[in-house]
């Protein structure tokens, strides 16, 4: 055989060995790092720097770079480089990233027992929803959507309490709702409770509330008082009003597929981060809230109170029963106990 012929047939058996090694390591077997090999985990947000929950996203990116040992390499994707948390939805499943920003109002798609926080007034504080969370609802709503879509919640987040803002006029009674176009969430829930409250919902994308608000599609917006500033949407509005009406949570969903070819090392490596980072991130929402409402009115926003939230109340109350099946008595009931 000749010299030339002879080190072709070794490359190519060494070659193939290679192939075959890496796709023992990675195709239906444990992923792990090996021989420096790093794993990347993407992670998608269409929420900007600044905002709680990037900032909890920087975080875990922090705690499993760290716990690794670097063999997992976080990347967070922001502001809406990937799309909106729809688009997640689909990418999670197609395994394009691995995990991302979804909050429960886009989840109610899936599965309706996540329109329990769009329920108005249903929590009465950040801490009250988070002893409901840890008492058991945490559990309930991962399991559904990890039974449904083969995506696993490792995070909530809570938000700090949802109130509106517009280009309007002050909301101090239910009755100042009346005709006002309101951006919301994509929520059934939502859109029922701003019908009750005499306001037009118009269901749009996150990334898609700024534009509306200044091009007059909508009159106002409602979220939670931090988010108007990471948004600027100081700058497209005038007047926030603290209706409190919502308290919500931001979950960090991650493929369940990803996860199942990491090692048990590694997996445990991102539960526990995701659940501390989540922890981050309600602590500087919540914390962040007063410095905001400062901020807002420094920029020239108008910002009132509502003490007296009784009108709102009475108007949003037939909400409860007409949902109650929907969402499942049981998880309306652990929030009364």
């Amino acid at each position: 055989m000749k010299k030339g012929t002879k080190l072709f047939i070794i490359a190519a058996a060494s070659l193939a060995l290679l192939l075959g090694g890496a796709a023992t390591a990675f195709a239906g077997g444990r992923q792990d790092a090996q021989a420096g090999e790093k794993i990347t985990m993407i992670m998608a947000t269409a929420s900007n720097p600044g905002d709680s929950i990037v900032e909890s996203f920087f975080q875990f990116e922090k705690l499993v770079e760290e716990r690794s040992g670097g063999k997992i390499d976080v990347d967070i994707k922001h502001s809406g480089q990937l799309g909106g948390q729809r688009d997640y939805l689909e990418n999670l499943q197609m395994g394009s990233i691995q995990a991302a920003e979804i909050t429960s109002s886009v989840l109610t798609s899936i599965d309706e027992k996540y329109g329990c926080f769009d329920l108005p007034y249903i929590s009465r504080s950040v801490a009250h929803l988070q002893t409901v969370m840890d008492a058991g609802l945490a559990k309930i709503l991962t399991e559904a959507l990890e039974s449904k879509t083969g995506i696993r919640n490792i995070g909530y987040a809570i938000r700090s309490p949802r109130s509106m803002y517009n280009s309007l006029r002050p909301i101090v009674v239910a009755d100042d709702f009346n005709g006002m176009k309101v951006r919301i969430m994509e929520s059934p829930v939502m859109t029922r409770t701003f019908q009750l409250l005499g306001a037009v919902p118009v269901p749009l994308a996150a990334t898609e509330r700024y534009m509306a608000l200044q091009t007059k599609v909508v009159d106002a917006a409602e979220n939670s008082v931090p988010l108007i500033i990471t948004q600027k949407e100081y700058e497209v509005t005038k007047y926030v009003s603290l209706t409190e009406h919502f308290i919500t949570v931001n979950c960090t969903s991650v493929d369940t597929k990803f996860l199942n070819k990491l090692s048990a090392d590694l997996n445990k490596i991102i539960a526990d981060a995701g659940i501390e980072a989540a922890q981050f991130g309600t602590k500087l929402d919540s914390d962040s809230e007063a410095a905001a409402l400062k901020k807002l009115e420094e920029l020239g926003m108008t910002v009132n109170k509502v003490p007296d939230k009784s009108s709102f109340q009475k108007k949003v109350a037939p909400i409860y029963a007409e949902y109650r099946d929907k969402i499942g008595g049981a998880i309306i009931d652990m929030f009364t106990k």
